[in-house]
């Protein structure tokens, strides 16, 4: 079986609705869904070279599917020449979108690529995401979060914290669960200089965004 997800579910909606609505109605499906439909039926058909570019422009736009996908064709050198480093990039923030199968195909990744790139790659990831921060991304909160406990080499609970912890604060979902799994990693002190920089952060954020 291949390494690469058709995303059943998603397939499943997208060729359903084309198959039951007249061609007016294909506004009523995202421009991004008609688009991985695109580049499904590319990759389907082994035309790899056109399927590429389309899953690295909904990977560009944070959609963790093409993502995924973009990161296998680099890996199997599919439509694009072979790029372990790049492909473990796209497979990194694929993982941190949920896409479940991203976490075979990092781990795969990791043993092609020697520590020192894993490293750089890392640090990319990070600052893809700090950037996406800074420019309103809520979801990036989290993703941040998720980063250093889920991709550093060794968990970083007291900055994971933080993250989850503006994230709580904004309301997003799943965040005062993961704030208060990490808390209980943390020692007193640093609780409560992650608490600060949180209420920090979260006052700029605010300010900045509304």
């Amino acid at each position: 079986m291949k390494i690469f997800i058709n995303y059943f579910i998603k397939i499943f909606v997208i060729i359903y609705f084309f198959s039951n609505q007249s061609v007016s109605d294909d506004h009523k499906l995202s421009d991004s869904d008609i688009l991985f439909k695109k580049a499904y039926d590319f990759f389907k058909s082994k035309k790899y070279n056109e399927a590429f570019p389309i899953f690295e422009k909904l990977a560009n736009n944070s959609e963790h599917d093409a993502q995924y996908n973009l990161a296998y064709l680099l890996k199997e050198g599919k439509g694009i020449t072979k790029k372990y480093s790049e492909s473990l990039y796209w497979a990194f923030l694929s993982k941190l979108g949920n896409i479940e199968k991203a976490d075979d195909l990092v781990s795969e990744l990791v043993d092609l690529v020697p520590e020192k790139t894993v490293e750089t790659v890392r640090e990319e990831v990070k600052n893809y995401l700090i950037k996406s921060i800074e420019s309103g991304s809520q979801t990036s909160i989290m993703h941040l979060g998720k980063f250093f406990l889920e991709v550093v080499e060794e968990k970083e609970y007291s900055s994971a914290y933080k993250w989850f912890t503006v994230g709580a604060a904004l309301g997003l979902e799943n965040a005062e669960e993961m704030r208060d799994n990490v808390e209980e990693e943390l020692s007193p002190e640093e609780i409560i200089e992650e608490q600060d920089n949180a209420e920090k952060f979260f006052k700029d954020f605010v300010n900045k965004n509304n």
